[in-house]
């Protein structure tokens, strides 16, 4: 591969590395998210606002991560056929790896 080929492919892993670092950080901080807003006894209307946005904003991510294209290939990197893994490291077509 040659270097200008390197650097478009390392910037749309790192972009997809992101998206990954950020689902896992929705779902490891909702429930304590929630559960701290509940006890700081904020209004419940705000709670539910705070517990639905996060669900909302993961929901983006997990599109985001279902659609975003391999670099290398040019196929969704998380689907192959009827069947996805967005916590999949890998390609599913090519099996390129994020770093």
């Amino acid at each position: 591969m040659h270097i200008r080929e390197q650097a478009p492919t390392a910037s749309a892993l790192r972009k997809i590395k992101s998206m990954h670092r950020w689902m896992i950080g929705i779902l490891i901080a909702y429930i304590p998210v929630v559960i701290l807003l509940y006890l700081l006894q904020l209004p419940e209307w705000l709670i539910l606002v705070s517990a639905v946005g996060l669900i909302c904003l993961g929901i983006v991510i997990a599109f985001m991560l279902g659609f975003s294209r391999c670099p290398d290939c040019k196929q969704y990197f998380h689907v192959r056929g009827m069947t996805g893994n967005i916590f999949s490291g890998k390609c599913l077509h090519c099996g390129i790896t994020i770093p």
